[in-house]
């Protein structure tokens, strides 16, 4: 679904993400692992044209797409769902919703509407309600939805457990299993080590916005050096 060759963005004389190669196979999560300050949200930025890339070669679904803008990408089928999720809290979130179908016509718009509004039945219930009353976990799931308003097949999805309590990291696992069940390939960005674990078969670490280690999650856990060095301790 997705191949990243050769990814290298910088900013002036820093360079952020050096040389990331990375494959995403179709209808899977795949993860990115490591610290902060390693390139991981770079380089999603770069797959999808949000910031100048020095380098690389984007192929999706056997395209290059290399030289496509953001908004190609999005018609093309490859969606964001950003860190901090970004909504706009005083609209409210029927109308944060529809941003993500941005650029169609209504009755598009209303269609993806219903299909969205119909995955999570308690959204259909607030839709007229701020997005800015949401709790933090409520207000992540609304930023999903968004993201699926573009009827993606593969989805961009950057720290969606940041800053949430346990239980709602649970449920956000649960909602991202059943967008991966409908065949929707996820490529995330994750800090959360037992999130990666219970959702991806396979992940990136990125240290220094290299690609460190790679390889199945089971066998990156289970190498100390690998998890002591990137991901902190987790056995």
């Amino acid at each position: 679904m997705l191949t990243v060759e050769d990814l290298t963005v910088a900013f002036g004389p820093t360079v952020a993400v050096r040389g990331v190669d990375l494959h995403a196979e179709p209808g899977t999560v795949t993860g990115i692992l490591g610290a902060n300050g390693a390139g991981k949200t770079t380089t999603l930025l770069g797959v999808h044209g949000r910031v100048r890339r020095r380098s690389g070669r984007i192929l999706f679904d056997g395209r290059d797409v290399t030289g496509d803008d953001t908004r190609a990408l999005v018609r093309a089928g490859i969606a964001l769902c950003p860190e901090n999720r970004r909504l706009f809290p005083n609209m409210s979130i029927e109308d944060n919703l529809l941003l993500g179908a941005y650029g169609h016509g209504r009755r598009t718009q209303r269609a993806r509407l219903a299909d969205v509004l119909g995955r999570f039945a308690w959204l259909r219930e607030r839709a007229g309600e701020p997005a800015g009353r949401l709790s933090g976990g409520q207000q992540q799931i609304v930023a999903i939805a968004r993201a699926l308003m573009s009827h993606p097949r593969l989805v961009l999805l950057d720290e969606p457990s940041s800053g949430l309590s346990p239980v709602a990291v649970d449920e956000i696992g649960d909602v991202l299993a059943g967008i991966a069940a409908d065949g929707t390939t996820i490529l995330l960005v994750e800090q959360n080590v037992r999130l990666v674990q219970r959702l991806c078969s396979t992940a990136y670490v990125l240290a220094h916005g290299r690609v460190a280690a790679q390889g199945p999650v089971s066998t990156l856990l289970a190498d100390s050096a690998v998890s002591d060095a990137y991901l902190g301790t987790t056995r």
